[in-house]
């Protein structure tokens, strides 16, 4: 099985450097028309908000997001039932605060993605300009079964050709970015939806800003917040392991 994994990893770092060493334009600013719609999938309640909370708190009306586990195992000390109730509620108090256009929990236990591809494969993709997903270097099992799921979503159904994959820093910051968003007037938003997530970790949103405040040193303004985007073909020969 390691050697397995160790060498789905080399076939990843391959495309990856080969992916990027073709890049040839600097990051460039994120720009959200009236019309976008962006579509943001997260391996686990909270990932969206960590990731891409600030972009999202400025054009909540262009924004639909799924988390795609309810946080069952999230919480240390409850049962699995108790810790999902907590979560989800989370989730719907902070979707509420930023005043976002749709939302939805996926009634599926933390770790257990990997055999629920049937649920995610309703999702509805149609519409996306954009699919946010998180850097599958995070280590999370549900990620990678997320990013997994997607692909074949990609390839089954109704998509637009102009559609791209952004990829967000959750847990794991990005190589590699090509977009960035200036978060900078509307960081206290992103303070509070992450506050009402982690009201007991401070450190945790600390170090959550402190990548915001690193990433905005070469783009001239206090916060950004990172992406690197795919084109549908290009994300589909992603390599997992």
């Amino acid at each position: 099985m390691e050697k397995f994994l160790n060498n789905l990893k080399n076939k990843y770092n391959k495309f990856v450097f080969k992916f990027l060493s073709e890049k040839k334009f600097p990051p460039v600013n994120f720009k959200v028309k009236i019309e976008t719609k962006c579509l943001v999938l997260a391996p686990y309640i909270g990932a969206e908000t960590k990731g891409l909370g600030g972009l999202i708190a400025q054009y909540p009306k262009n924004f639909e997001i799924l988390a795609l586990t309810n946080g069952s195992s999230m919480i240390k000390n409850v049962s699995q039932i108790e810790a999902s109730n907590i979560k989800k509620e989370q989730f719907y108090n902070v979707m509420k605060h930023a005043r976002v256009r749709g939302y939805k929990v996926f009634d599926i236990n933390s770790n257990t993605l990997k055999d629920e591809y049937k649920k995610i494969s309703r999702i509805d993709i149609s519409e996306a300009d954009f699919i946010f997903v998180p850097n599958p270097y995070d280590g999370n099992t549900d990620t990678l079964a997320l990013i997994s799921h997607i692909k074949k979503v990609i390839k089954t159904k109704e998509h637009k050709k102009t559609l791209q994959i952004l990829m967000y820093e959750s847990d794991c910051a990005l190589s590699y970015v090509d977009y960035f968003a200036d978060i900078t007037n509307i960081a206290t938003a992103k303070k509070q939806m992450l506050s009402i997530y982690y009201p007991n970790d401070q450190k945790l949103i600390s170090g959550i800003i402190g990548l915001n405040k690193f990433r905005a040193i070469n783009f001239g303004s206090e916060l950004s917040e990172c992406f690197a985007s795919f084109f549908v073909e290009d994300f589909l020969k992603l390599p997992l392991f």
